[in-house]
């Protein structure tokens, strides 16, 4: 019977292999935590330019819109969210859970000028008047419309970029 003999790695090729198994995770590892990060801080951009304070908007119920006569015909569908208004213009960014660090997004809509405002999700429906002139924000997180008189969004953003 002949032995196999097997051979000893020598200290420096052990600590080459060391490096390269270091480099091997290391390296796609700081990849994807710099990408994520990067997203990260980008969510946290959008969310802090979405984001107002407000008084919240005037609610109605779905009688009460059409007893009013209010109609909302210009409608955007949104990250799973139909958006509608009467009039203006609007401006919607997706937004992360868990302040940024999560993977789910949830859609928020800014108007100029919207005068009625129609929102429907997978939840439900709802019916906001901020009135003629009157910018509104509406967020949609878990599905559920909430809607403040106070917007970032203008015109003059848009045109500009600023």
């Amino acid at each position: 019977m002949s032995r196999v003999r097997r051979r000893r790695l020598t200290t420096g090729q052990k600590v080459t292999l060391g490096i390269a198994a270091v480099i091997a995770v290391g390296l796609p590892g700081w990849f994807v935590g710099q990408s994520y990060l990067g997203k990260r801080d980008a969510a946290m951009f959008l969310a802090r330019e979405a984001m107002v304070d407000g008084p919240p908007c005037p609610s109605l119920t779905k009688a009460q819109f059409e007893a009013q006569g209010l109609k909302a015909p210009k409608a955007t569908f949104y990250e799973g969210v139909t958006f509608a208004r009467q009039f203006g213009h609007m401006d919607c960014r997706s937004l992360r859970y868990g302040a940024g660090w999560g993977t789910e997004v949830y859609p928020v809509c800014q108007f100029t000028s919207p005068k009625a405002l129609k929102v429907t999700t997978p939840k439900g429906e709802w019916y906001f008047n901020p009135g003629i002139g009157q910018p509104a924000t509406i967020g949609a997180p878990r599905g559920e419309a909430r809607c403040v008189m106070a917007s970032n969004f203008t015109m003059k953003r848009l045109v500009t970029g600023n």
